[in-house]
């Protein structure tokens, strides 16, 4: 049975996100199709991208939580906020099992990885071998998780980041465009890692980071 998807948000990622399911449908054969989104700005009521606005966020699992096949992704995280997007979408109230775990065609997850659930994991990502990834992790396009990395929940992986090997990383951190993490460090919780930073030793909670090699920006 195909399943049927909405996507809290519509703008960015959210939209990244709908079209790679639409790929992964029309291109790859996968059981799976974008019914619309939830979405609040006025601004975008006549659709997204040829998908329609179906009603508000926090209409969205009154609107569709008696039908089991209909499946949920919630797109609206922001660096500068991503606790506060966390705890909106715990707001909602819409049980894990209704969230969408979905991988695309094109990424490689090794066979020993183990993930929880509503991970989101865009076109050519990596996940190699003995990986680990909690719940609610999003890994943008061409991004790469190497062998032996913990990985906890909520975390946003921007494309092209690369994360080395036998990390152990918390929950709610943001790494940007293009930034890579080295072998064997530790990350806390709720950092923000600015594009292109290339960090080398551990980072304990709350953290800014820029530049190459990283270091604390400081408010």
């Amino acid at each position: 049975m195909k399943e049927k998807v909405v996507i809290i948000g519509g703008k960015g990622t959210a939209v990244v996100i709908a079209e790679q399911i639409y790929d992964a449908q029309i291109r790859f054969g996968k059981e799976i199709e974008v019914i619309g989104f939830a979405f609040d700005d006025p601004a975008f009521l006549g659709g997204i991208n040829g998908w329609p606005v179906l009603c508000g966020t926090k209409e969205a699992y009154e609107k569709f939580k008696d039908d089991a096949d209909i499946k949920f992704v919630f797109a609206m995280y922001r660096s500068d906020l991503l606790k506060e997007r966390i705890q909106l979408r715990d707001n909602l109230n819409i049980p894990k099992e209704r969230y969408l775990s979905f991988i695309h065609p094109t990424a490689y997850v090794a066979k020993s990885v183990r993930m929880g659930q509503a991970n989101i994991v865009l076109a050519n990502c990596s996940i190699n071998c003995n990986a680990v990834l909690g719940d609610f992790n999003t890994m943008n396009t061409n991004s790469s998780i190497e062998h032996d990395t913990v990985i906890g929940n909520n975390n946003f992986i921007a494309a092209h980041t690369c994360i080395g090997s036998g990390l152990k990383i918390g929950n709610g951190n943001f790494t940007g465009l293009n930034c890579s993490l080295r072998n064997l460090i530790r990350i806390g919780d709720y950092n923000l890692i600015g594009m292109a930073s290339n960090v080398v030793k551990d980072v304990e909670c709350g953290k800014t980071l820029v530049g190459n090699p990283a270091h604390e920006l400081h408010k």
